[in-house]
Protein backbone atom coordinates (compact mmCIF):
# COMPACT_ATOMS: atom_id res chain seq x y z
CA UNK A 1 0.00 0.00 0.00
CA UNK A 2 2.93 2.33 0.81
CA UNK A 3 4.59 1.57 -2.77
CA UNK A 4 0.72 2.42 -4.34
CA UNK A 5 0.56 5.31 -2.58
CA UNK A 6 4.01 6.63 -3.51
CA UNK A 7 2.99 6.27 -7.31
CA UNK A 8 0.27 7.89 -6.62
CA UNK A 9 1.60 10.87 -5.45
CA UNK A 10 4.65 10.46 -8.41
CA UNK A 11 1.51 10.66 -10.81
CA UNK A 12 -0.21 13.16 -9.18
CA UNK A 13 2.72 15.85 -9.27
CA UNK A 14 3.52 15.09 -12.61
CA UNK A 15 -0.24 15.28 -13.73
CA UNK A 16 -1.51 17.77 -11.05
CA UNK A 17 -3.93 15.63 -9.84
CA UNK A 18 -5.34 16.72 -6.41
CA UNK A 19 -4.95 13.33 -3.64
CA UNK A 20 -5.59 13.51 -0.46
CA UNK A 21 -2.21 13.73 2.06
CA UNK A 22 -1.34 13.11 5.68
CA UNK A 23 -4.16 12.60 7.57
CA UNK A 24 -6.65 12.69 5.33
CA UNK A 25 -4.14 9.83 3.42
CA UNK A 26 -4.72 7.82 6.27
CA UNK A 27 -8.07 7.44 5.98
CA UNK A 28 -7.97 6.98 2.08
CA UNK A 29 -6.31 3.80 3.08
CA UNK A 30 -8.88 2.65 5.59
CA UNK A 31 -11.80 3.87 3.17
CA UNK A 32 -10.99 2.41 -0.64
CA UNK A 33 -11.04 -1.44 -0.76
CA UNK A 34 -10.14 -3.56 -3.25
CA UNK A 35 -12.25 -2.57 -6.32
CA UNK A 36 -15.47 -4.92 -6.08
CA UNK A 37 -16.12 -6.55 -9.85
CA UNK A 38 -19.57 -7.33 -10.97
CA UNK A 39 -20.00 -9.68 -14.01
CA UNK A 40 -23.61 -9.73 -14.68
CA UNK A 41 -25.00 -12.74 -16.79
CA UNK A 42 -28.49 -11.66 -18.79
CA UNK A 43 -28.14 -13.68 -21.54
CA UNK A 44 -27.66 -17.69 -22.00
CA UNK A 45 -25.46 -19.31 -24.72
CA UNK A 46 -28.48 -20.29 -26.77
CA UNK A 47 -29.32 -16.65 -26.76
CA UNK A 48 -32.34 -16.75 -24.15
CA UNK A 49 -32.77 -13.88 -21.37
CA UNK A 50 -32.65 -14.99 -18.00
CA UNK A 51 -36.40 -15.27 -16.42
CA UNK A 52 -34.89 -12.12 -14.02
CA UNK A 53 -34.63 -9.61 -17.00
CA UNK A 54 -37.20 -8.30 -18.81
CA UNK A 55 -37.08 -7.86 -22.54
CA UNK A 56 -38.25 -4.10 -24.39
CA UNK A 57 -38.20 -4.58 -27.85
CA UNK A 58 -37.53 -1.09 -29.84
CA UNK A 59 -37.35 0.24 -33.22
CA UNK A 60 -34.29 0.67 -35.52
CA UNK A 61 -31.17 -2.29 -36.16
CA UNK A 62 -27.73 -3.05 -35.33
CA UNK A 63 -24.94 -4.48 -37.73
CA UNK A 64 -22.67 -7.42 -35.57
CA UNK A 65 -21.20 -9.04 -38.40
CA UNK A 66 -17.74 -7.71 -38.13
CA UNK A 67 -15.81 -9.52 -34.78
CA UNK A 68 -15.92 -6.27 -32.28
CA UNK A 69 -15.81 -7.42 -28.55
CA UNK A 70 -17.98 -5.68 -26.35
CA UNK A 71 -14.60 -4.05 -24.04
CA UNK A 72 -16.42 -5.26 -21.03
CA UNK A 73 -16.85 -9.24 -22.03
CA UNK A 74 -15.48 -11.52 -20.11
CA UNK A 75 -17.31 -14.75 -22.44
CA UNK A 76 -16.78 -14.63 -25.93
CA UNK A 77 -19.76 -13.62 -28.95
CA UNK A 78 -20.70 -10.25 -26.99
CA UNK A 79 -20.89 -7.87 -29.50
CA UNK A 80 -20.35 -3.74 -29.60
CA UNK A 81 -22.64 -3.54 -32.30
CA UNK A 82 -22.49 -0.70 -35.08
CA UNK A 83 -24.65 2.31 -34.77
CA UNK A 84 -22.93 3.54 -31.74
CA UNK A 85 -25.65 5.43 -30.93
CA UNK A 86 -27.88 2.40 -31.24
CA UNK A 87 -26.38 1.58 -27.32
CA UNK A 88 -25.61 -1.80 -28.88
CA UNK A 89 -21.96 -2.07 -26.96
CA UNK A 90 -23.07 -5.29 -25.47
CA UNK A 91 -25.04 -7.43 -27.15
CA UNK A 92 -25.73 -11.17 -27.39
CA UNK A 93 -27.00 -13.06 -30.60
CA UNK A 94 -30.31 -13.84 -29.86
CA UNK A 95 -32.39 -17.06 -30.00
CA UNK A 96 -34.92 -15.36 -32.29
CA UNK A 97 -33.87 -14.80 -35.94
CA UNK A 98 -32.29 -11.78 -36.76
CA UNK A 99 -32.64 -10.45 -33.35
CA UNK A 100 -29.32 -9.28 -30.57
CA UNK A 101 -30.17 -8.60 -26.83
CA UNK A 102 -28.53 -5.61 -25.65
CA UNK A 103 -27.64 -4.55 -22.14
CA UNK A 104 -27.78 -1.25 -22.00
CA UNK A 105 -27.96 -0.13 -18.43
CA UNK A 106 -25.65 -2.46 -16.23
CA UNK A 107 -27.70 -0.90 -12.93
CA UNK A 108 -30.99 -2.35 -14.82
CA UNK A 109 -32.23 -5.83 -14.96
CA UNK A 110 -33.78 -5.20 -18.66
CA UNK A 111 -32.49 -6.01 -21.97
CA UNK A 112 -33.20 -4.42 -24.97
CA UNK A 113 -34.20 -6.62 -28.07
CA UNK A 114 -33.11 -5.32 -31.41
CA UNK A 115 -33.11 -6.04 -34.92
CA UNK A 116 -30.06 -7.81 -36.33
CA UNK A 117 -28.93 -7.26 -39.96
CA UNK A 118 -26.54 -9.66 -41.47
CA UNK A 119 -24.93 -12.13 -39.47
CA UNK A 120 -23.84 -12.28 -36.11
CA UNK A 121 -19.67 -12.81 -36.24
CA UNK A 122 -18.70 -15.09 -33.88
CA UNK A 123 -16.62 -13.27 -31.78
CA UNK A 124 -13.80 -13.67 -29.11
CA UNK A 125 -12.35 -11.47 -25.88
CA UNK A 126 -11.09 -8.05 -26.71
CA UNK A 127 -7.40 -7.77 -26.47
CA UNK A 128 -5.98 -7.61 -22.47
CA UNK A 129 -4.91 -4.28 -22.38
CA UNK A 130 -8.33 -3.39 -24.75
CA UNK A 131 -10.76 -4.71 -21.88
CA UNK A 132 -12.63 -2.20 -19.40
CA UNK A 133 -15.54 -2.05 -17.48
CA UNK A 134 -18.86 -1.01 -19.26
CA UNK A 135 -19.36 1.02 -16.15
CA UNK A 136 -17.96 1.80 -12.78
CA UNK A 137 -18.46 3.86 -9.41
CA UNK A 138 -16.13 6.04 -7.94
CA UNK A 139 -15.07 6.71 -4.55
CA UNK A 140 -16.97 10.41 -4.91
CA UNK A 141 -20.10 8.92 -5.21
CA UNK A 142 -20.11 9.39 -9.32
CA UNK A 143 -21.35 6.55 -11.91
CA UNK A 144 -19.70 6.28 -14.97
CA UNK A 145 -20.50 4.67 -18.31
CA UNK A 146 -18.36 3.71 -20.91
CA UNK A 147 -18.44 6.33 -23.81
CA UNK A 148 -18.51 4.05 -27.36
CA UNK A 149 -18.48 6.04 -30.03
CA UNK A 150 -19.47 10.04 -30.94
CA UNK A 151 -17.19 13.17 -30.19
CA UNK A 152 -15.57 13.25 -27.17
CA UNK A 153 -14.65 16.45 -24.98
CA UNK A 154 -11.15 17.55 -25.52
CA UNK A 155 -9.27 18.65 -22.61
CA UNK A 156 -7.72 22.21 -21.80
CA UNK A 157 -3.85 21.19 -21.72
CA UNK A 158 -3.97 17.93 -22.37
CA UNK A 159 -5.40 17.98 -26.12
CA UNK A 160 -3.74 14.08 -26.95
CA UNK A 161 -6.03 12.66 -23.89
CA UNK A 162 -9.24 11.12 -24.57
CA UNK A 163 -12.65 10.93 -22.89
CA UNK A 164 -13.64 7.46 -21.99
CA UNK A 165 -16.81 7.51 -19.83
CA UNK A 166 -19.63 10.32 -18.58
CA UNK A 167 -19.89 10.43 -15.53
CA UNK A 168 -23.43 11.47 -13.49
CA UNK A 169 -21.68 14.56 -12.26
CA UNK A 170 -21.18 16.39 -15.40
CA UNK A 171 -17.36 15.08 -15.97
CA UNK A 172 -15.92 12.53 -17.57
CA UNK A 173 -13.16 9.56 -16.72
CA UNK A 174 -9.84 10.42 -19.62
CA UNK A 175 -7.51 8.01 -20.90
CA UNK A 176 -4.16 9.25 -20.79
CA UNK A 177 -1.29 8.33 -24.12
CA UNK A 178 0.21 5.14 -23.14
CA UNK A 179 -2.65 4.24 -20.69
CA UNK A 180 -4.63 1.16 -20.85
CA UNK A 181 -8.14 -0.52 -19.89
CA UNK A 182 -9.88 3.02 -21.46
CA UNK A 183 -7.61 4.91 -18.42
CA UNK A 184 -8.95 2.46 -15.23
CA UNK A 185 -5.67 2.12 -13.64
CA UNK A 186 -5.89 -2.11 -13.01
CA UNK A 187 -2.73 -2.18 -11.59
CA UNK A 188 -2.90 -2.73 -8.24
CA UNK A 189 -6.16 -4.27 -6.27
CA UNK A 190 -8.13 -0.58 -5.65
CA UNK A 191 -8.81 0.45 -9.29
CA UNK A 192 -7.85 4.29 -10.04
CA UNK A 193 -9.43 6.23 -12.84
CA UNK A 194 -8.43 10.38 -13.63
CA UNK A 195 -12.02 12.44 -13.73
CA UNK A 196 -12.05 16.53 -14.50
CA UNK A 197 -14.45 18.29 -16.47
CA UNK A 198 -12.88 19.91 -20.24
CA UNK A 199 -11.38 22.46 -18.10
CA UNK A 200 -10.47 23.00 -14.28
CA UNK A 201 -9.55 20.72 -11.42
CA UNK A 202 -8.31 17.22 -11.79
CA UNK A 203 -8.55 14.29 -9.76
CA UNK A 204 -7.32 11.06 -8.96
CA UNK A 205 -10.46 8.87 -8.05
CA UNK A 206 -10.59 5.10 -6.29
CA UNK A 207 -12.69 3.25 -8.56
CA UNK A 208 -15.16 1.29 -5.75
CA UNK A 209 -16.93 -1.27 -8.09
CA UNK A 210 -16.71 -2.23 -11.61
CA UNK A 211 -19.25 -3.74 -13.99
CA UNK A 212 -18.86 -6.16 -17.01
CA UNK A 213 -21.19 -8.68 -18.69
CA UNK A 214 -20.81 -12.56 -19.36
CA UNK A 215 -23.00 -15.70 -20.68
CA UNK A 216 -24.97 -17.63 -18.42
CA UNK A 217 -23.94 -21.20 -18.37
CA UNK A 218 -26.16 -22.36 -15.48
CA UNK A 219 -28.51 -24.63 -14.93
Amino acid sequence: MRRLLALIAIASSALGLVVATGTAGAAVRRDHPPTQITVIRPVNAAGFARPSFTVVGVTGSVDCSFADPSPGAVSPNIENCSPTAAGAFACWKAAAAHKVLCLRNVRARKLTRIHRMGAFAPTGLAPVLQRAPLAVALANGDYCTLRTGGTGAIRQGHPRWVETYFCNSGKFLWQRPATNHYGINEQFDAWIAVEAGASGPIFARYVLRAWFVGTYHGG
